[in-house]
């Protein structure tokens, strides 16, 4: 049987959506990278001011300030779930089940600060995957 992969191929073309929308900018400044550990693959996700300034791939999650951590059938299944519409905020999955680690105390503090702008981008590529 095929192990699931994650899907991540959104990725860059959310980067673009929400770059050049003016809706995000009006969510605030971010400055918070963000990790994704779905399985065996990891990606960084770097928030800089009003926009996603980078995205890596394969990359050691240490340079993470928060790290979404999910097994890929329930990240895809996340992802479905915010692309119609019904699934849980970010915020509110990591209150249920503690998919979201945090490189220090502080750095914890950054998930409910940003969490508006993580979500309209793990949004627009949930939108984008579908």
């Amino acid at each position: 049987m095929a192990r699931a992969k994650p899907k991540l191929d959104w990725l860059e073309a959310a980067r673009e959506a929400v770059n050049g929308d003016p809706e995000f900018r009006k969510l605030g400044s971010t400055d918070v990278v963000l990790g994704l550990a779905l399985g065996d693959e990891t990606r960084l996700v770097r928030f800089e001011a009003f926009e996603v300034a980078g995205i890596e791939a394969d990359v050691d999650l240490r340079d993470a300030s928060l790290v979404v951590r999910m097994n890929p059938r329930d990240w895809n299944a996340y992802l479905k779930q915010r692309a119609k519409g019904r699934g849980k905020s970010l915020l509110t999955l990591d209150l249920e089940e503690g998919v979201i680690e945090a490189s220090s105390p502080l750095s914890r503090q950054l998930l409910p600060r940003y969490n508006l702008t993580l979500q309209a981008f793990i949004d627009t590529g949930a939108r984008l995957a579908g």
